[in-house]
C-alpha cells in the first residue's frame, strides 16, 4: 500500500452570501469571480473582478461553507 504524504490543504476561496445595497436582494456569489457580477433584480454591481480576489461593493450577510 502507498503511504498518505499529508493532509489535503483546504481551498482558500468561498461562496458568499450577500446584500445589494440598492436593492436590499440577497444573492450568493464567488469571493473570486473572473467576470462583473449584477444584482439579478436591479442590475447594480455587487462585485468586480481585480485579478485575484473580487472587488465586493455589497455588504456580506454571510460567507457558505
Amino acid at each position: 500500500m502507498a503511504k498518505a504524504r499529508g493532509t489535503v490543504p483546504k481551498p482558500r476561496s468561498k461562496f458568499l452570501k450577500v446584500k445589494c445595497p440598492d436593492c436590499s436582494n440577497v444573492q450568493i456569489l464567488f469571493n473570486k469571480s473572473a467576470t462583473e457580477v449584477k444584482c439579478q433584480v436591479c442590475g447594480a454591481t455587487l462585485a468586480r473582478p481585480s485579478g485575484g480576489k473580487a472587488e465586493l461593493r455589497a455588504e456580506v450577510v454571510e460567507p457558505l461553507k
